[in-house]
């Protein structure tokens, strides 16, 4: 697959509000969320975003490594200087998934779901990760956005411990996916995203999370930062996106995403 260009992704755009006004893209790096943050620190502008070929080093949530070889994937970061209220951040990562969704769908015409709190799924396999970092900056508070996308993945792509768990939009669709309209369609969808998020408009995009949440109404296993493990049931999604679980004994309580880990009983995504 032919290698994402500036002018190519400019092309596929058009104008944005914010997300996108400034593109980069890089034949390799360690992680487009290191890369970009160490930009936010030397003043890059709201709105830019970085993608890169391929990464050596990119991240998950909870440490975990995430595989990005060459060609196969979108791989990018963006960069956001919200002014609005510290507590409406850690919705990004589950806005960003709706986001992810509705391009995929787009493009696609594939109806992803989304993995509490920030995977993306389909048949029951990983497509996408997303990575939400805050970095304080001499402008104030920074947020970056990574998002890991599996497009033209065939199975034998990925590494034998996640052939049985992973997934791509070729694998899934049967066909090739143009990967310039998918990051445009994505972008434009993020930059929607943030207007809404900064004016609290959040309502449809809450009720397009609960619509695409796979876990609901499924048992879960809860998997503690202490090493405790609890199950229970995932009932539903509240206002900040955290997930609402009663417990086997009856109890109820609201996950936030932080260090806990939710896994379901059979299969990757409890499907």
């Amino acid at each position: 697959m032919p290698p994402l260009t500036e002018a190519a992704l400019h092309r596929a755009l058009g104008d944005t509000a914010v997300v996108g006004r400034d593109l980069r893209c890089l034949p390799e790096l360690g992680s487009t969320n290191d890369h970009l943050k160490e930009l936010a620190r030397q003043g890059a502008p709201e709105g830019l975003v970085v993608l890169a070929e391929r990464q050596t080093a990119g991240r998950g949530r909870l440490g975990r490594s995430f595989q990005s070889p060459a060609g196969l994937g979108l791989w990018m970061s963006i960069l956001l200087r919200p002014d609005c209220p510290p507590e409406r951040l850690p919705r990004v990562t589950a806005l960003t998934a709706v986001a992810c969704t509705g391009a995929i769908r787009s493009i696609c015409g594939v109806e992803a779901g989304i993995k509490w709190p920030n995977d993306l799924v389909c048949r029951g396999r990983k497509l996408c990760g997303i990575l939400t970092e805050l970095e304080s900056d001499g402008q104030g508070l920074a947020v970056v956005i990574g998002i890991g996308l599996n497009v033209a993945h065939r199975r034998e792509d990925f590494p034998p411990e996640l052939r049985e768990t992973a997934t791509s939009l070729e694998m899934v669709t049967g066909r090739e996916v143009p990967r310039e309209a998918l990051a445009a369609a994505l972008l434009r969808s993020l930059d929607r995203m943030y207007r809404d998020l900064l004016a609290d408009d959040l309502a449809a995009w809450l009720g397009a999370y609960q619509a695409a949440c796979v876990n609901l109404g499924r048992e879960v296993r809860i998997l503690r930062p202490d090493g405790r493990e609890d199950r229970g049931t995932a009932l539903g999604v509240d206002r900040d996106f955290g997930l609402v679980v009663r417990r086997e004994d009856g109890t109820e309580e609201v996950l936030r995403s932080g260090e806990i880990s939710v896994r379901g009983l059979s299969g990757y995504a409890g499907e």
